[in-house]
């Protein structure tokens, strides 16, 4: 059962993955494109537009939360592992699966959040491009959606190499 489910989330991770890092790709493109439309209007012919800085901002939120999914996924993020080195291997297995379930639990609030925020913003429009600051704050419940199918992932491949041993 386990390997099953391990062997499905296995394969979505990593399939949302690889599409996260074209995403983000393409999010980094268009948010360098816009930046070099609006620095070249601004010093080469003294005019300039309204939407690039604003686009850059959404734009960023996006690159964030895509970002740290992709971190999480390869376990990326910042960690001390001097203490849990230091225990035996039982007690860093312990140590680690503790620390992703909180990471889960603190994952799920966070989607939680975004999804309320996200909601709530639906009528409100930003200033220069018009649009509602919905899809801006849509990426908290994207990203966040994204690592908590990575870290179930984990969870669920840890456990079953517990049930190996």
């Amino acid at each position: 059962m386990l390997a099953k489910l391990d062997h499905i989330l296995g394969k979505c991770s990593d399939l949302i993955n690889v599409v996260s890092k074209y995403v983000l790709g393409i999010i980094v493109a268009t948010m360098f494109a816009s930046i070099i439309l609006q620095v070249a209007l601004r010093y080469l012919f003294n005019t300039g537009l309204s939407w690039p800085e604003e686009l850059t901002t959404f734009l960023m939120a996006w690159m964030t939360f895509i970002g740290s999914a992709i971190a999480v996924k390869q376990m990326e993020h910042i960690s001390i592992n001097m203490f849990v080195e230091r225990l035996p291997q039982r007690g860093q297995f312990l140590v680690r699966l503790i620390t992703k379930i909180i990471m889960l639990l603190f994952v799920i609030l966070l989607v939680y959040l975004g999804y309320n925020l996200a909601v709530n913003s639906a009528n409100y429009f930003s200033n220069a491009l018009g649009l509602s600051l919905f899809w801006p704050r849509l990426s908290i419940l994207v990203g966040g959606s994204i690592m908590v199918l990575h870290l179930v992932h984990f969870i669920v491949r840890d456990l079953r190499e517990v049930r190996r041993t």
